[in-house]
């Protein structure tokens, strides 16, 4: 089905009660509303050119339909998805679900690649990326809400784009323009059409609203550009490969392709670069939602910089090379006027210019602009010169020349020196909040000396061409789209340093000046004063006793902000603190807790803010210390089992919000248990040369420059306040984490229970994907996997109050951890089924004896040849990770002392069998579990000792 989107036929209302019609338009309660999930193609290639998408084979939701609360499976199409009445069983739900897809074809014919956007087979020997972090990015992941009622669909969604949402969702559905009605939710989230879509087609049999939530966070705009080391062509457009991480906004979504919808939107802005081809958005990349302007921002940045990187390489003038590949007349007249009014020829450049850290870039782009009636092309050239102090890596723009031609203009009011004065101003402020600077008015100065003075205005002149004279620019769309790549190219001008994202981070162009005799003496300095400074820190680290820190009168809780407490709250949440400070039976943070160690046992304290037995005397500093340094308010060492290690990354932000939450908390009077460990352990000034050895990094986490925001914030979260490597890293005879990356995260022991490897060395049958993830740790329970037991169900019963976009990011570091599992080609389902079929056939296990002991005890609950699902999940053995396991320690625990607390209330419970079989049975048990449900593994050795081990363990709750 192919549709012309070029005309909206209705006004876009505005977030109001009802309409005129009498609808009520107020965003429907949670009591109201169902939840959907989709599931998407395993593979697509998708763009303004290409649209290769995989298609629907077959469909198998039996398994999916007996899920708890689910409340329909829907195929329309290729389109999938499942609604449920909580978000959590939708998402279980559509695990389950056995779908098969035929090889991706292309799909609509009328669809012609164009000859220089699919280059020669061949290998490609490089990838460049660049990086567009919008300076009004969303805060949340998008999601809508659908209701189809009465013949009229109400959508609830952030988006600009709803001309184009109207049309597609009429075509799809059937129905006039005049019955789709878009209410903007009114919340900052990324742009909502594909969310949009996606409810609509769940909602529309249903009769109730149906909410669709992203299951990604917001991530800044990814292009990357491969070179393909064999085309035969040296034209630079058959030797590049442009891929990007967001849809094409002028398409129809996904879902409206998987039903079928091949449309072209004539709404926003499109990019018409003759350079360049157009990028293709791919299935092995993140997605990103977003709209037409932020799409061609970072289209143009990236594919500017890198045709300067392409001029720098081949030492080519950047003008005159520009001006062979401009086919536009106007364009290429534009770009001639700007270099010349610049005085691009007698710029300073070169070598010398780049030691006086004066530098010059320029940047075009060409588009056009559809939401003009008629349709409007718009060129735009900027010209940048700079000066880069090397010393203090500041950075000053001095000159702006920005060309800006556009056809139609007929209508257009005349320009006056008011409006000019107005442009330059604005093109000044656009060029700084680039740079990441603002004026004194809305500033966030890097320092007390900026403060004082505001940052000082380029020097701007604007060039209009004679047919576009009269065009008002203040402020026009597309002027300003070169303004990134003109700066990034004048930076590496003067720095040979190549920026690759935005906004620029000045800190990153700190430099050294020539070296001179007199400079080089002053470096030596520096650097004996840093090996003093050192010396002096790893003394102190070292030092067997520290001083005390006095207690505090009263801590002033009414300073703290309501915003402050809740951010503490999350940080509480996600580092567990609750759960290790509460003893079975006791009250919340007042300690107790007894933590088995192989060293002994360690009591965990009072941290609530009773100034007696608890920190309620603590200074903030005091408390900063402990957390980074494992230093007591009274200076005497903290065990390592307290993990400071972990928590010293968390960000000053974090610890004062944690300070603020639990010195408003009930105070508690709770003595101290106290701790005896035998000698030498015993001995805490011995701690001083643990952590001499073991923590020597108490700098809070730095992110990782050429990783993307969510990548970064998974890392923050699970290696601060997480301290998830505290339990799920080997440790060595010290006690210690195991250093180098083939330790990180390889699994560990924590409370008598295995915590599995979550790296590549993971053991589990089927490979850990991001979704996988974010489902077991925001829900407790995996279909391919298993259930959270043990001291895990806590951790999940935490992390599921956290935002969704945290426990994404989680997920989605866990993941980088082990790529083979991301480039795995294999379909979970069918592995799965596999292994399914291969444990009901084990012929071997059928010969053992603990086989009736099984069909007595755990066949009705998780043979899945055994009936419906009553309730709760029905665990699959057969993927459990837990009996893929080298260590049979989790199974025990389970069969021993049961599930009593589930990590969530729709997760059953399961008796434990302590008390009704004896270690033999138990023994015979394991046997059959694990040769039917692993048996590619080896028998498990000393069952017998290790059953006798656990069976003297008080359980985890």
């Amino acid at each position: 089905m192919t549709m012309d989107l070029t005309a909206p036929t209705a006004t876009d209302i505005s977030h109001t009660p009802e309409d005129s019609a009498g609808v009520d338009l107020s965003i429907p309660t949670d009591s109201q509303l169902l939840h959907g999930v989709v599931l998407r193609p395993p593979h697509w290639e998708l763009g303004i050119q290409t649209n290769r998408i995989a298609q629907l084979q077959s469909l198998d939701s039996d398994r999916a339909a007996n899920v708890p609360g689910v409340v329909n499976c829907i195929a329309r199409g290729s389109f999938v998805g499942v609604v449920a009445v909580q978000r959590t069983q939708a998402q279980q739900a559509c695990a389950l679900l056995h779908a098969t897809w035929v090889t991706p074809v292309a799909a609509g014919a009328d669809v012609q690649p164009l000859t220089h956007q699919t280059a020669t087979p061949g290998t490609i020997h490089s990838a460049t990326g660049y990086e567009w972090n919008n300076h009004l990015a969303a805060d949340a992941p998008d999601w809508a809400i659908a209701w189809h009622r009465d013949d009229q669909l109400t959508v609830w969604v952030n988006t600009n784009r709803q001309p184009a949402l109207r049309q597609e969702l009429s075509a799809l559905l059937g129905l006039v323009p005049e019955a789709v009605q878009i209410v903007q939710h009114g919340q900052h989230t990324q742009d909502g059409l594909e969310t949009a879509v996606e409810a609509a087609l769940l909602a529309w049999d249903l009769h109730q609203p149906v909410r669709v939530q992203a299951a990604y966070a917001p991530a800044a705009l990814a292009v990357k550009v491969e070179q393909n080391a064999q085309a035969a062509s040296q034209h630079l457009t058959d030797r590049e490969q442009w891929s990007i991480n967001a849809l094409d906004p002028r398409r129809a979504s996904i879902a409206g392709r998987l039903c079928g919808l091949d449309s072209t939107s004539a709404t926003g802005m499109a990019l018409l670069t003759e350079y360049a081809s157009a990028p293709v958005q791919k299935s092995g990349s993140s997605l990103v939602a977003t709209d037409p302007y932020s799409y061609t921002a970072a289209t143009v940045f990236a594919q500017e910089s890198h045709f300067d990187e392409y001029c720098e390489n081949r030492q080519l003038d950047p003008v005159q090379t520009r001006l062979a590949q401009i086919n536009s007349e106007r364009g290429h007249q534009l770009l001639k006027s700007v270099a010349q009014q610049s005085g691009w020829d007698q710029a300073a450049s070169g070598p010398a210019a780049k030691a006086a850290g004066l530098g010059r870039g320029i940047a075009y782009s060409h588009i056009i602009d559809n939401d003009r009636n008629p349709p409007q092309e718009v060129w735009s050239v900027w010209s940048v010169e700079l000066a880069v102090d090397a010393r203090s890596g500041s950075l000053a723009v001095s000159k702006l020349t920005v060309g800006h031609d556009a056809s139609h203009n007929e209508s257009a009011p005349p320009s006056t020196p008011e409006t000019q004065r107005l442009l330059k101003d604005r093109l000044g402020k656009w060029t700084q909040s680039l740079l990441g600077q603002q004026t004194q008015q809305g500033a966030n100065s890097h320092s007390e000396q900026d403060k004082q003075r505001p940052l000082a205005l380029p020097e701007v002149q604007v060039i209009n061409s004679a047919r576009s004279l009269d065009q008002p620019l203040a402020w026009g769309p597309g002027v300003e789209l070169p303004a990134a790549a003109a700066i990034a190219n004048a930076i590496y001008s003067a720095t040979g340093l190549r920026i690759r994202e935005t906004p620029f981070a000045l800190p990153t162009l700190s430099l050294e000046p020539p070296p001179t005799a007199k400079r080089s003496r002053r470096w030596r300095n520096s650097w004996l004063g840093g090996l003093m400074a050192a010396a002096t820190g790893a003394l102190v680290v070292a030092a067997p006793w520290r001083t005390s820190i006095p207690p505090v009168a009263r801590v002033d809780t009414s300073i703290f902000s309501a915003q402050a407490i809740e951010r503490g709250r999350l940080v509480a949440l996600t580092g567990d603190c609750m759960v290790c400070h509460t003893a079975p039976g006791g009250q919340t943070n007042a300690g107790g807790l007894g933590l088995d160690t192989p060293f002994g046992t360690i009591f965990t304290t009072n941290i609530t803010p009773d100034r007696e037995t608890g920190i309620g005397a603590w200074s903030y500093k005091a408390f900063e210390r402990a957390m980074r340094e494992g230093i007591h308010r009274d200076g005497k060492h903290l065990y390592p089992a307290f993990p400071y290690t972990a928590y010293a990354k968390m960000s000053d932000e974090d610890l004062q919000s944690l300070y603020a939450y639990l010195m408003t908390r009930p105070a508690v009077s709770a003595p101290n248990q106290e701790t005896r460990l035998p000698f030498p352990m015993n001995l805490r000034p011995l701690v001083a040369g643990w952590n001499a050895l073991f923590h020597r990094d108490r700098q809070a986490y730095a992110p990782n420059p050429e990783k993307s925001p969510l990548w970064n914030r998974g890392a923050y979260l699970v290696n601060s306040s997480g301290h998830c490597a505290a339990c799920h890293s080997p440790r060595n005879a010290l006690g210690a984490e195991k250093s180098g990356e083939n330790n990180f995260l390889a699994g560990g022991f924590a409370d008598n229970w295995e915590a599995p490897a979550l790296n590549k060395l993971s053991s589990s049958p089927i490979a850990w994907t991001e979704q996988e993830l974010f489902q077991y740790l925001r829900t407790g329970y995996s279909p391919l996997h298993g259930v959270a037991a043990g001291p895990m169900g806590p951790v999940v019963a935490g992390l599921a109050q956290l935002p969704e976009s945290d426990v994404q990011a989680m997920a989605h570091y866990l993941a980088s951890l082990n790529p083979a599992a991301a480039e795995s080609t294999h379909n979970p389902a069918v592995l799965a089924a596999r292994l399914e079929a291969d444990s009901q056939a084990n012929q071997e296990a059928r010969l053992l004896p603990g086989e009736t002991l099984f069909n007595g005890a755990c066949a009705v609950c998780h043979d899945s040849g055994s009936g419906p699902v009553l309730f709760g999940a029905r665990p699959s053995l057969a993927l459990n990770s837990n009996l893929h396991s080298d260590h049979p320690d989790n199974v025990i625990q389970v069969l021993m002392h049961g599930i009593t607390r589930p990590a969530q209330a729709n997760l059953s419970t399961m008796p434990g069998f302590k008390n009704s079989m004896n270690d033999a049975q138990m023994e015979s048990l394991l046997q059959y579990m694990r040769t039917r449900f692993a048996p590619d593994k080896p028998a498990w050795n000393n069952l017998r000792k290790k059953i006798a081990e656990i069976r003297q363990q008080q359980g985890h709750p």
